[in-house]
């Protein structure tokens, strides 16, 4: 492959894919700084580049061998599972971030962080870190020749650190000499990669305060259900009874992706016979293959820390989605998980991401507010609720408040998923309505003044929206 500089990340993945189904290795020259290439290239395969890569090189790697001969972008080997990533020049920011496992290279020097978020894998780095390193590491073994010119180790929890080059102490870190085992090992890594370890006296760096992860982040679920009550269909419109008048429940999600997941009723749920899902949470191990799932998601609610170390900004939100896409040849939809806060504005970032959609969680902030807030993105996005308990009555009503879908946090069983269906359909027939996509606000009414104020919906006996939400 060659000529590659007027080529999309797409075009140059898919081109190599196909070559890998009848050869391992390949090369491709020209390289013109696009983003997430070479994502998730199959195991036990060998690539060449030249030229100058963008953001998320080599990411999700689960067994590649990828060697770029030129400079790369940002937070090369993001999410990376295994395999070998050799960068023969300098990088930007973020090299490392998420890796699990397998080996990054970079024969030159990191201009920013370096190492965050690691849960495993070696990174060496043969020149300085112009940032700091190690934030938030879990596990793995990080070298670095040069120096740090920032701190090392902010919330670090575990894992190993070599510098050889200038550095400052600080109270989160100790520092030891290295012991023979070690030095045996780092003089060994760097003969393997050229680089002269005379004159180099590492020092080995721990993190002073090993602690086990605080618990993930339970988030309070709250509910307006309880007052909320669903009108019932008998003249002005015409019930529908499931077995007798037809009734569309269906869902896709992706309808975009090569494989969009097609539901039969608006539920995503978990436990056994469910979707499978490649689930990317903040600060954490990824644990699924893309390749095997059904779904991607990505998790940015809160778990020991409350952001992602590779979004600085919130358009790069825009980046990990397109990572995915990529990592998973554009066949896997990809939802993104927030907590219901500031919807209206959270949403047209998602929206303009190119994720297929949202799942939002109700912390302390009722679902069903929230909900009113997304309905301005419904035809752009796919909007599910999520809920903890498989609840039909409960279900309909956020419907008709705007979701798309519901997405179970809990797990369920064949039966219960097929009870839930079965009286999710009956409870819409009974509203006279056909399928979900026409459920609205007037299939509802409220019992309380205060819940008539935050969602719109008509009083009962009153029958008319407040005057706040005549528009």
């Amino acid at each position: 492959m060659s000529d590659s500089e007027s080529w999309t990340s797409g075009l140059i993945n898919e081109q190599l894919r196909k070559r890998f189904e009848n050869h391992d290795t390949a090369k491709v020259t020209n390289l013109a700084n696009q983003s997430c290439i070479a994502a998730n290239m199959p195991k036990k395969t060998s690539i060449v580049f030249e030229g100058k890569a963008g953001d998320n090189f080599g990411g999700l790697n689960q067994g590649s061998k990828i060697v770029l001969n030129g400079d790369a972008g940002r937070f090369v080997g993001n999410g990376m599972l295994n395999g070998e990533i050799i960068i023969n020049g300098n990088c930007d920011e973020g090299v490392g971030h998420s890796m699990a496992n397998g080996r990054i290279v970079i024969q030159g020097s990191v201009d920013g962080d370096a190492g965050g978020s690691m849960q495993g894998g070696e990174l060496l780095i043969s020149g300085s870190v112009r940032g700091d390193l190690a934030t938030c590491m879990n596990q793995g073994s990080i070298t670095v020749c040069g120096d740090i010119l920032g701190d090392i180790g902010r919330m670090m929890n575990n894992g190993k650190i070599f510098v050889a080059g200038d550095f400052d102490e600080n109270d989160n870190i100790e520092i030891k000499n290295v012991s023979p085992g070690d030095w045996k090992k780092i003089k060994s890594e760097l003969k393997d990669n050229g680089i002269d370890s005379r004159d180099l006296d590492f020092k080995l760096i721990t993190s002073k305060k090993l602690s086990k992860k605080e618990k993930n982040y339970e988030p309070d679920y709250h509910s307006l259900n309880d007052d909320i009550v669903l009108v019932p269909a008998s003249l002005t419109r015409r019930p529908r009874t499931p077995g007798l008048d037809d009734l569309d429940l269906s869902l896709t999600i992706g309808s975009k992706r090569e494989k969009p997941l097609n539901l039969t009723i608006p539920l995503l749920w978990q436990g056994n016979n469910a979707p499978s899902y490649f689930i990317w949470k903040i600060n954490e191990k990824i644990n699924d293959n893309i390749d095997d799932s059904n779904l991607g998601i990505i998790d940015l609610t809160a778990t020991d820390i409350n952001r992602r170390l590779d979004m600085k900004r919130p358009t790069d939100l825009s980046n990990i989605v397109d990572l995915l896409k990529q990592g998973s040849a554009n066949k896997v939809p990809i939802l993104i998980r927030i907590y219901a806060g500031d919807v209206d504005n959270d949403l047209g970032i998602i929206a303009k991401s190119g994720a297929d959609g949202v799942i939002l969680v109700s912390d302390k902030v009722p679902m069903e507010a929230a909900l009113i807030s997304s309905r301005n993105y419904k035809n752009k996005i796919t909007i599910l609720a999520e809920t903890d308990k498989l609840d039909y009555n409960g279900s309909v009503k956020l419907l008709a408040l705007g979701a798309s879908g519901i997405f179970l946090q809990s797990k369920c069983d064949r039966n219960q998923l097929k009870e839930y269906g079965k009286q999710l359909s009956r409870t819409i027939g009974s509203l006279g309505v056909g399928k979900t996509s026409d459920l609205g606000a007037e299939h509802l009414r409220t019992t309380s003044q205060k819940t008539a104020s935050m969602t719109g919906i008509a009083i009962a006996g009153y029958n008319s929206v407040l005057p706040m939400w005549r528009h």
